[in-house]
């Protein structure tokens, strides 16, 4: 797995509209699609791109090359723990990763707009009271190793939740999202700064 001009190199390709050039790339950003269909799909439904999409089999599909802005961290700062520069709407930034997963949810079952998943359980795991879809294990090995290709291509200075870089109005990736792990594996060992 490696970035040739901007695309991973083993990754299925699905387009989306970028947003013009993005020169620097700073940040990592970690999200979940939060939607009941396919992960492109809700993406296109809600007018937002991200550079990757994770499916739940652990798939990687591209829609935005990394040297181009994806819509996907709207209104958000972050605080560079290397030079305490603070940054801006980090879309112009930051490369950004959504997970195919619902997170917090009351359902015992998917809907009928889930495809081939459609009526099975949901895998779900209880985590401060609430329950969350639980990120298969192919899912998080496609994570780890993309962000850490991701981190070491770009010399990223850090990895981030969407939640932590707009928060209040956000809460993805989740509680069921292993953050602190994925960090660990990409060489962050000091603990996430908040804003």
């Amino acid at each position: 797995m490696k970035i040739v001009d901007h695309w991973l190199d083993t990754a299925t390709r699905i387009t989306l509209p970028g947003r013009g050039n993005m020169p620097t790339r700073r940040f990592l950003v970690q999200h979940a699609t939060e939607g009941w269909a396919d992960g492109v799909e809700v993406m296109r439904s809600r007018n937002v791109s991200a550079h990757f999409l994770i499916q739940r089999d652990g798939q990687i599909i591209q829609c935005v090359p990394c040297n181009q802005i994806a819509y996907h961290a709207g209104r958000s700062q972050w605080r560079d723990p290397n030079t305490g520069k603070m940054y801006d709407g980090l879309k112009s930034c930051s490369i950004g990763i959504k997970h195919a997963n619902i997170m917090d949810l009351e359902r015992e079952n998917y809907p009928s707009t889930m495809g081939a998943m459609a009526g099975k359980p949901i895998p779900r795991v209880t985590i401060n009271g609430k329950k969350w879809e639980i990120y298969t294990e192919a899912q998080l090995a496609a994570s780890e190793a993309l962000s850490k290709v991701l981190v070491e291509h770009y010399h990223l200075d850090d990895i981030v939740g969407h939640r932590d870089i707009s928060p209040g109005r956000k809460s993805d990736p989740g509680d069921a999202y292993p953050l602190a792990r994925i960090r660990q594996v990409c060489g962050f060992t000091k603990p996430l700064a908040h804003l």
